[in-house]
């Protein structure tokens, strides 16, 4: 264990038994994120919908984690606070790894469900790759279908029959075509720049890990646009944890940092990207995909990915920013690829896993403390 988490788990320690004297609120919700300073993704959809029925009350301790000193002392806080928190709520919602959770044993009635940030899983993650502490004290995840069981179970040490086939809230948005129209319709009004070109969308995941920070990928996307031509437009959508991206102000480059995913897949006519779970996202509009993955190699090795990327990636796999360009003109789908990983991916297409979840929430709330 580093350092820094030995530090953390003595000063947590300290506070433990104190949090352990509270009451448990049989009516409180608590969202806790490491992610964002708001709510975002599924927390935001669930908060909505919880919000709207009344039922409960609802506590909200969101973080945005950054590897600077001053962040590092306001994680700290932020910590013993999660510690209180958790320890009071009948519930708490996760949608990160939690260090809080997973070293200190909260109190009997306490409930933890981990929503995740994402559709699934490319990479290994958790408790699958080596890590600075182990994962545990979850009692429930949910998933997107059964293709992700196995995985998730593993990462996150919850036993199989407690991973929640669910859907995932934020992809009833993908089956909403009024939505797609009206965020196509906004994108166009508020990116003029591209309207009548072929819009590629380069979204990546993120290098590096917490404690050591979080880094781009490198590749050259002013060479990419200039190759190929004012007939198309790129757009970079970074990953979140990337805070202080190259091309924030490049004038070649349309950045989106802020649009949600979602918003740009509806102007995108090819999506590049690499081991982000946004590709399985993706795979609902049925348009081409490529990954650019230069470190494939390596990334195989550590941190590992979920399937056999080379045979299964629905689309062309690229190692060099030449190559990019030639297959971004080439243009082409893997229908058969694309299908069958779709059926993997999501077992529901209703739009409806929403309220999947808001049924699960409610059951756990019903249990007696």
């Amino acid at each position: 264990m580093k350092l820094k988490n030995i530090i953390l788990t003595i000063v947590l320690a300290i506070f433990y038994p104190f949090s352990l004297l509270q009451k448990i609120n049989a009516n409180e919700i608590t969202f806790i994120s490491l992610e964002s300073k708001s709510l975002a993704r599924d927390f935001e959809t669930i908060n909505a919908e919880l919000v709207k029925r009344g039922q409960y009350q609802l506590t909200y301790h969101l973080f945005e984690y950054a590897p600077d000193i001053k962040n590092q002392v306001a994680y700290v806080i932020a910590c013993i606070q999660q510690l209180f928190a958790i320890n009071r709520s009948h519930l708490v919602l996760l949608d990160f790894n939690n260090f809080v959770v997973s070293k200190f044993k909260r109190k009997s009635g306490v409930t933890v469900l981990q929503l995740w940030h994402a559709t699934g899983a490319i990479k290994q993650f958790g408790n699958s790759v080596t890590r600075d502490y182990k994962i545990k004290n979850y009692d429930y995840a949910i998933v997107n279908s059964e293709f992700f069981v196995e995985t998730f179970s593993q990462a996150f040490n919850v036993k199989k029959e407690n991973i929640k086939i669910t859907g995932i809230p934020e992809t009833d948005k993908l089956f909403n075509q009024e939505r797609i129209i009206e965020n196509e319709s906004y994108l166009c009004e508020k990116y003029p720049q591209i309207i009548g070109k072929t819009i590629v969308t380069y979204a990546p995941t993120f290098r590096g890990r917490f404690g050591k920070g979080f880094y781009e990928t490198k590749i050259d996307l002013d060479l990419i646009q200039k190759s190929l031509g004012d007939d198309y437009a790129i757009i970079y959508k970074p990953h979140p944890l990337i805070t202080n991206s190259r091309y924030k102000d490049n004038d070649n480059i349309i950045y989106m940092q802020e649009e949600s995913i979602k918003k740009v897949f509806a102007v995108t006519d090819v999506l590049v990207s690499d081991y982000s779970a946004i590709i399985y996202d993706y795979l609902v509009t049925q348009k081409p995909l490529i990954a650019y993955v230069p470190d494939l190699k390596e990334y195989s090795l550590t941190p590992g990915i979920i399937f056999d990327y080379e045979q299964e990636f629905p689309g062309a796999i690229v190692k060099n920013d030449k190559d990019l360009v030639n297959e971004i003109k080439a243009i082409h789908t893997c229908n058969n690829k694309q299908s069958n990983l779709y059926d993997k991916v999501f077992q529901y297409r209703d739009g409806q896993s929403l309220y999947r979840v808001i049924e699960l929430i409610e059951n756990i709330m019903g249990e007696k403390i």
